[in-house]
């Protein structure tokens, strides 16, 4: 077995473990939204019509955004990086427009969880540059070029 070879059989894993994490992701993103939108229908509070319609608002504007990326996550696969950047970008929209919802109903709760999505989405944005290859020197060289 080749270099080469061992070296696209371990990129697709990498693929495969990633498209299996970002659907997780995406499931897990519209269950909370369809939660918070269903408990939001139920729990009454004091938030005045003005507020309510303002998070309405925001939180739509945050769901285009994450569909938009979503889609975009899905017809970047070739680019596995620049995908993998975008699909964390739009799990972090999908979780700030559950964040919108929830912050109506229990707003110190939904700052906490704020706190804790963006702790979250720094840590996956460290992994995934840490992951990042360092091209080294030599392909920098123009192809007529020897190394010295």
């Amino acid at each position: 077995m080749s270099s080469s070879t061992a070296t696209s059989s371990s990129d697709e894993n990498i693929d495969q473990e990633h498209v299996k994490y970002s659907s997780t992701m995406h499931k897990a993103i519209a269950v909370i939204n369809g939660g918070a939108l269903g408990l939001l229908q139920v729990v009454t509070n004091q938030s005045s019509a003005e507020t309510k319609a303002l998070a309405g608002r925001g939180f739509l504007m945050l769901i285009v955004i994450y569909v938009i990326l979503g889609v975009w996550e899905v017809t970047l696969r070739n680019e596995r990086h620049i995908r993998n950047f975008i699909g964390h970008i739009s799990h972090l929209f999908g979780a700030l427009a559950a964040i919108v919802l929830i912050s109506l109903i229990f707003p110190i709760f939904a700052l906490i969880v704020f706190l804790l999505s963006l702790g979250w989405f720094l840590f996956i944005m460290y992994r995934s540059f840490t992951e990042l290859r360092v091209p080294d020197e030599n392909e920098f060289k123009a192809p007529g070029q020897l190394a010295t």
